[in-house]
């Protein structure tokens, strides 16, 4: 056992010093790992998940027919909580099984009882055919089938340009409504709420 260690550190020296210097770190860090002063000192503080899944995949259907997928890095779930947490989030909506726009964030909540989600952070929704919106957070009601916030909205429609605060929405942006400080740049020319240049 001393002899491969010898040959191991004979063989970083021959690395330089550095890799000398990180092996003798590891090691170190390593031998702090053992006995029960070691393990408290590095649990984390808060709540643990009872189920932690990288890859993590939802579909909701009705009769049979796809309506979204959600696809997210990682989901924790906590012990007593119908809420998940997502860590990174693609959601792609479809009608009558036919995909039109993808939903994207940082990190998100998925109620597993009711399949309502709710998103934060560099949230955006793109159609198929090109319409984009861009927010902070949104939430999407599974039952009404649409998606709303009261934060401020960017929707952009090729050259067309809308912005305001709060939305209500369907996933595909056919039906935007936005509720207070409205401002719409279509081509070259700019409107606010009250309709005038």
């Amino acid at each position: 056992m001393v002899k491969a260690r010898e040959e191991h550190l004979w063989h970083l020296r021959r690395r330089g010093p550095l890799a000398a210097a990180a092996a003798l770190a590891v090691g170190l860090a390593f031998a702090g790992c053992g006995g029960e002063e070691g393990v408290s000192a590095r649990a984390p503080a808060g709540p643990i998940p009872e189920q932690h899944i990288f890859g993590y995949h939802l579909v909701e259907s009705r009769d049979a027919v796809r309506q979204w997928i959600l696809d997210s890095d990682e989901m924790l779930k906590f012990a007593g909580n119908e809420e998940v947490l997502l860590v990174t989030v693609d959601m792609e909506f479809f009608e009558d099984g036919e995909y039109f726009s993808t939903l994207t964030a940082d990190s998100g909540r998925a109620n597993l009882t009711t399949n309502n989600v709710f998103v934060w952070g560099d949230v955006v929704v793109l159609t198929e055919d090109g319409r984009r919106l861009e927010t902070e957070q949104l939430y999407y009601d599974n039952v009404a089938e649409r998606i709303h916030n009261d934060v401020f909205n960017r929707i952009t429609d090729g050259a067309d340009v809308s912005t305001g605060i709060g939305l209500v929405a369907t996933p595909d942006l056919s039906y935007i409504e936005i509720k207070q400080e409205f401002v719409a740049e279509i081509g070259d020319e700019s409107f606010a709420e009250d309709g005038q240049p």
